[in-house]
Order: structure tokens, then C-alpha cells, then sequence
């Protein structure tokens, strides 16, 4: 038998005073079914256990636990029992795409802050992660108060706290890696620090000396790990940076030469050329395809 389409849960249902973000705090139990959501959740297991249904998996939860939810993925949480001796409680804290683009991607490339990578890059999946010693339960109980309480400024400090939760999450997510896999953080550490530095003029030396590796190391374990070469990296770095910038409609009174700037190419000739290199495209041409799509979604 074909399995039922989940219940669509809508950020209108929440939302109110044009604030696209809520917080709660909920007890659950077994009378809510199975849902998706056309925003965005961030859930915490604040205090108990029990269950956590996925799409097709089953994870075991317990307190410290938490979700990433992107847009369309169905859920629900179950208790342990009917009558649990501890009852499983949950916070979400749900907002729309625009103020998760806002936070993760326009403050970044504005003003040149911490670029997010994990988060950003697995927006089409669920992402599951625990905290180490309650960072994310002080977070959300800073949530819920400023939510509930309301004070003067409060939506403000909604979104700068849920800036602090997105970069706790991602640091997290960094912990994990560290200790897969030693090698594969520094091939992290040196994309972020080019990723975080395009603006600037990036040299073998300055990269090295932050990651505190020797330069011929370095170059060996880029060369080894990515299949190209430290200038060639940047390179790319620099071009996909201008290609999500040409691409967003919230920039598109920024010129040519300005994007070019931004992504550390000075030279517009060189731009064009290195564009043209990686994307077999020029700038404008890639610019007007990516807003004539977007106008057709």
C-alpha cells in the first residue's frame, strides 16, 4: 500500500507581525502525524528520549540531540511510550529561506564574514548533530525567552541569536570532521581561509603560516586532496564566489567590475578571461540566463 503524503505545516500558521521566525517549546506525543514544512527547523531535544522519524529513518533521541530540517523534509517525533516516565520535550525554532539566505550567504559576502559551508552546502538533507556541553540548550532557552517575552528589539536579537545557533551548529559539524579525518580539516581550513580572504591578495606564505604547515607541505596535500594547485584553487574559489553573486537578485545593481572586485580580481580583462576559462561563459551572459530562470520559477 502506498504510504500517505505527510501533512504540509506552513510558516503562515506561525509567522505573524512580519517576523518570518518562531519559537516554542513543545511536549510530545502520539496525536501529531507525520509533516513537512515549506520553511526551514532548527529542533533540539530539550529534555527526555524516544524517537525521531525521518523521511525512511528511525533515530534514537535523546536530550542535547539536534536537527537541521530543510524545506520539505517529513518528520515527527514520538515519545519512548504512551506515559513516559520522562517526557520528551522539543524545541523548534523555524524560519523562512529568505532570513536563512540573509544570515548565511548576504552577510557573509557583504561584509566579508564567516562564510558558511556545511550548513549551506547540505541544505537538500537533513543534518544531525550533539552538543557538547549544553551550547545549544542555552541557545534555545535564549530563543524561547526573547520570543515569548517580546521586549523592545526583540526580533533583532532573535536573529542574532539564531546566527550564534547556525555558527554553533557549524562548528560542530568541524568537531566531527577533526576527528574522521586530520587531513581532510586542513584541506578545510585552507579552503576556508581562501574562501574568507578573496577580497584579498592570498599568497603561499600567509596560508601556510595560518594553517601552520611548511609551504611545500601544504602544496602537496592540495595537490593530493583536491587535484590542482594552490593558484588554481583560489582561481575557482574566486569564479564560483562571482557566479552566486552574479546569480543573486539582490545584487543586480552591482556592475561587472564590482563583482570582480569583490571576488579579488582587479584586472576586469582578467576576470572576463578567467570567467570565460572556467565557465565557457562571459559574466553578463551567465548574469541574464541566471535571471531569466530564476523569473520562470
Amino acid at each position: 500500500m502506498k504510504k500517505p503524503s505527510p501533512r504540509v505545516e506552513r510558516g503562515e500558521q506561525f509567522f505573524s507581525d512580519g517576523l518570518s521566525l518562531y519559537v516554542n517549546r513543545v511536549f510530545e506525543e502520539f496525536e501529531l502525524p507525520e509533516h513537512e514544512h515549506d520553511f526551514i527547523e532548527i529542533c533540539y531535544v530539550w529534555e527526555g528520549n524516544g524517537f525521531h522519524y525521518i523521511e525512511d529513518h528511525t533515530i534514537r533521541v535523546k536530550k542535547g540531540d539536534l536537527f537541521f530540517l530543510p524545506i520539505g523534509v517529513s518528520h515527527i517525533f514520538r515519545p519512548s511510550a504512551h506515559h513516559p516516565k520522562d517526557p520528551l520535550i522539543i524545541g523548534n525554532c523555524i524560519f523562512d529561506e529568505k532570513i536563512f539566505r540573509f544570515l548565511t550567504s548576504i552577510l557573509p559576502v557583504e561584509y566579508g564574514l564567516y562564510l558558511f559551508e556545511h550548513i549551506n552546502a547540505k541544505t537538500d538533507r537533513f543534518i544531525q548533530m550533539r552538543e557538547l556541553s549544553g551550547e545549544f540548550g542555552h541557545l534555545f532557552e535564549s530563543l524561547h525567552k526573547e520570543f515569548q517575552q517580546k521586549h523592545m528589539g526583540y526580533e533583532t536579537m532573535l536573529c542574532g541569536l539564531l546566527l550564534q545557533l547556525l555558527i554553533g551548529m557549524e562548528r560542530a559539524l568541524n568537531r566531527e570532521q577533526e576527528i574522521v579525518d586530520p587531513v581532510t580539516e586542513k584541506v578545510e581550513k585552507i579552503n576556508r581561509y581562501i574562501r574568507g580572504h578573496l577580497q584579498e591578495k592570498i599568497t603561499l606564505t600567509a596560508i601556510a603560516q595560518h594553517i601552520g604547515l611548511g609551504e611545500r607541505q601544504l602544496q602537496r596535500i592540495v595537490s593530493i586532496h583536491t587535484g590542482r594547485s594552490l593558484s588554481t584553487l583560489i582561481q575557482k574559489e574566486r569564479i564560483d564566489r562571482s557566479c552566486r553573486l552574479l546569480s543573486d537578485p539582490s545584487l543586480a545593481s552591482l556592475t561587472i567590475a564590482d563583482i570582480a572586485s569583490r571576488v579579488g580580481i582587479h584586472d576586469l580583462t582578467r576576470f572576463h578571461y578567467l570567467f570565460k576559462l572556467w565557465m565557457n561563459n562571459t559574466p553578463a551572459r551567465y548574469r541574464l540566463e541566471k535571471a531569466l530562470q530564476s523569473s520562470l520559477l
